[in-house]
């Protein structure tokens, strides 16, 4: 049975077994990048070739749904710190969880930083930043678009640069401090 848009729901096997690749996937691109190995992503999903390529015929199809689940997975973080009572905790909890997604991709920081503004208002994309601009309005005195965009950067050079979480953690708190409320 269809449902409204017209997409047939999966069968529950097919959703654990697209899960699985997609959780795999997420875990060779943050350890190997995009060009990771997808007969490695499909072991480790424990499904087949055939399984993975079914769900997702491109490589690009596969990279393209890891952002999307990482931006779904952002935006619910940010509903669930919305009623965090101290603000600026939340906010960091957040901005951390937005610097980890566009540091996994080349690329997605600058998307992020400078998203289309014609974008659809449900997009996972829009949802996300959405939430990210209502946490940092609630915790500090800063313009959102400038706050995400410092935190890309955080990302973007994070990218450029080795591996490093101390420098990261370490580039977020000068950020925060800068747009603390005095």
């Amino acid at each position: 049975m269809a449902n409204e848009s017209g997409v047939r729901p999966l069968r529950a096997d097919a959703a654990r077994n697209r899960r699985a690749v997609i959780d795999a996937a997420r875990h060779a691109f943050a350890q190997n990048g995009v060009n990771a190995s997808l007969e490695d992503v499909a072991r480790a999903a424990g499904v087949g070739p055939g399984t993975l390529y079914r769900h997702f015929p491109t490589r690009n199809d596969l990279v393209l749904a890891v952002i999307e689940d990482g931006l779904a997975e952002l935006h619910r973080l940010g509903v669930e710190l919305l009623d965090d009572p101290d603000p600026l905790s939340a906010l960091t909890r957040w901005l951390q969880a937005y610097i980890d997604q566009n540091s996994m991709y080349e690329g997605v920081a600058r998307t992020f930083a400078s998203p289309p503004p014609d974008g659809d208002e449900r997009s996972s994309c829009r949802l996300a930043l959405d939430v990210g601009a209502a946490l940092i309005h609630r915790a500090v005195d800063a313009d959102a678009d400038d706050v995400r965009a410092l935190a890309s950067a955080i990302a973007w050079i994070d990218g450029q640069l080795p591996p490093d979480p101390e420098r990261r953690a370490r580039l977020l708190r000068m950020m925060l401090d800068g747009i603390r409320p005095r």
